[in-house]
């Protein structure tokens, strides 16, 4: 659940901070304030992508766990990480312009930046049954959805929930899964181009 949370925060709060604009608020000052005095206090330098989102995760459910009470008037349920999306989306958003850290952070981890500037727009998630796992050089698997439709998405990395399937993948057959992607570009030699394919990111 921790993991859980530190991902979704994480992310949601580096990837929509280089987009939008966010209202003006004092509690929104407030938390941005706290969290860019932690970003201070962090190295970046030498974070991998996944050790940045999850770094800057924590530094946010940190600052939030000392507000729990302000956030719950908002609206938001501190220990549920959708609820606290739409908060961690805002204080990215103060951030990124008013966080010389922050900026700063970004500017140290061009990886990180490239990962979600060609992420961004082409992430998603499909639910259905699981109906096949085939394998070969990559995995990928087969999802239908409720209106019949079959989405072919790749195993090509690790993703959160990919252990199950690597104990025992047989038993995970025909049941409703949820799966997160994230479009890639793909060279495929038969056709001697780029497509587009699904890259599972998580499944529940």
């Amino acid at each position: 659940m921790k993991r859980t949370l530190l991902v979704a925060i994480g992310y949601s709060l580096l990837a929509t901070s280089l987009f939008g604009q966010a209202t003006d608020d004092v509690f929104m000052k407030q938390i941005t304030r706290e969290t860019c005095d932690a970003v201070a206090k962090v190295d970046f330098s030498k974070k991998t992508t996944e050790e940045f989102k999850l770094s800057l995760g924590l530094v946010l459910v940190k600052v939030m766990g000392q507000h729990q009470e302000e956030l719950k008037a908002r609206g938001a349920n501190p220990g549920d990480p959708k609820s606290l999306e739409k908060v961690a989306t805002e204080v990215g958003m103060r951030l990124a312009a008013d966080c010389p850290a922050f900026v700063e952070a970004l500017t140290r981890n061009p990886d990180t930046i490239k990962d979600f500037a060609e992420s961004k727009s082409s992430a998603g998630n499909v639910s259905g049954k699981l109906l096949k796992i085939v394998g070969g050089e990559f995995t990928y698997l087969q999802i239908e959805d409720d209106k019949g439709k079959i989405e072919k998405l790749w195993w090509m990395e690790y993703f959160d929930g990919s252990n199950k399937f690597l104990a025992d993948p047989q038993r995970q057959l025909n049941k409703i899964v949820r799966v997160d992607y994230v479009e890639k570009e793909m060279f495929n030699s038969t056709l001697n181009d780029y497509v587009k394919v699904k890259v599972i990111k998580g499944i529940q």
